[in-house]
């Protein structure tokens, strides 16, 4: 990594990861739960897989099982 120096102050890239509240694991839950219920033949479904199997074991296996039903578990699908 390239190292910047100003006026004698080496700055450090940062980025802020905000708090993980219920709200948004749960938006980060449905959108794992809606990759699997769209799920295509790509690799990003296999690691969306492997993400929603860590944070939520039953509500993975649900989605194995019955792809809509963890949809509707979420609180279905938003409509545009």
């Amino acid at each position: 990594m390239a190292r910047v120096v100003i006026d004698g102050i080496e700055y450090v890239p940062r980025a802020e990861i905000p708090e993980l509240t219920d709200k948004r694991l749960e938006a980060a839950l449905k959108g794992l739960v809606s990759i699997q219920y769209f799920s295509e033949h790509h690799k990003a479904v296999r690691q969306a897989w492997n993400v929603l199997n860590e944070l939520a074991p039953e509500l993975a296996k649900l989605a194995w099982e019955d792809p809509r039903a963890a949809v509707e578990r979420m609180g279905g699908l938003e409509e545009e």
